[in-house]
């Protein structure tokens, strides 16, 4: 049998792309990053498991120092190409950054479902939509986010990068530390805590620039 992952690559992104086809300009940008996304996820998938065979970890270790770092590389190489060669306006790089991170999150979601279908139950998708799908998002609305400043200021723009790659790296590896602790539940809901302030951060920006 083919692998699987490019299996269901290829049942979302076919439908997906043919929408992208059919809408306006900026519905359209977040479909295709989203695809993008879901394309992040089955590359990164590549190398994780590329890396699995080079570096001696048990899945715990390995999911804790590796795959923070490669997932969340992989996530930013797009959002940093868009900033750099398209446009670095703070509300485009949020939404496109949010829609990279989404769709990885989705296509890892899928994935891990079709390789645990026995195993799985409505309490572990809710875990898994909620934690894992918020976590994917935030990473990348951070480094986003933070791009949309980073890139106005060409000394720091190096520096910067570096500390926001690190902070998402960071965040990403202490969700994969807690979820697969004895408390998974605050792993859970890590993400969660912290996106509440920021939507409610965004929601504050938009309301400003519709006042002026």
């Amino acid at each position: 049998m083919e692998n699987l992952i490019y299996i269901l690559f290829v049942c979302i992104t076919i439908p997906l792309a043919l929408m992208a086809c059919l809408i306006d300009k900026k519905p359209r940008r977040i479909v295709i990053f989203f695809i993008i996304g879901i394309c992040s996820a089955v590359f990164a998938s590549e190398v994780n498991g590329i890396l699995t065979y080079l570096i001696p970890l048990d899945v715990f270790d390995f999911t804790v120092r590796v795959t923070p770092i490669t997932e969340e590389i992989i996530k930013a190489i797009p959002v940093l190409f868009f900033a750099k060669e398209i446009s670095n306006k703070k509300e485009t790089l949020i939404t496109v950054s949010l829609a990279v991170g989404i769709g990885f999150a989705v296509m890892e979601n899928t994935y891990i479902l079709t390789q645990n279908v026995e195993y799985v139950s409505m309490l572990w998708a809710i875990m898994r939509g909620f934690g894992t799908g918020i976590m994917h998002g935030m990473c990348t609305f951070l480094v986003g986010t933070g791009f949309s400043f980073a890139n106005k200021n060409k000394k720091l723009f190096v520096v910067g990068t570096f500390a926001l790659l690190s902070m998402a790296i960071t965040y990403h590896s202490v969700f994969n530390m807690l979820v697969q602790s004895d408390y998974p539940y605050i792993g859970a809901a890590l993400p969660i805590i912290t996106y509440v302030p920021f939507v409610s951060w965004v929601y504050k920006n938009r309301k400003k620039r519709s006042a002026n």
